[in-house]
């Protein structure tokens, strides 16, 4: 079971740069280059290397993602799977 942390993860790969956004555990918004929402959630999926940090104070200004994470994981193996066909 997934934790239920609330903070900001920002990923820094190549010379892109993004965050995700949490609350209590849940994904509310995800942001990659120029993609907002589900869209960048699974574009960062995708990356194989890169820096990450944690900041547990920030508070996500709205929810974006309604999706639970676990169906939102489901879906974006899904999507890796695809691909590597």
């Amino acid at each position: 079971m997934h934790g239920r942390k609330t903070g900001r993860l920002k990923i820094r790969a190549q010379s892109d740069t993004g965050e995700i956004h949490f609350v209590g555990g849940n994904i509310y918004n995800a942001l990659w280059a120029k993609l907002r929402g589900e869209e960048a959630f699974y574009a960062m999926l995708r990356l194989d290397d890169g820096d990450f940090s944690l900041d547990p104070n920030f508070q996500a200004p709205q929810q974006v993602i309604q999706a639970n994470p676990e169906a939102l994981l489901l879906e974006g193996m899904r999507q890796l799977d695809e691909a590597g066909r």
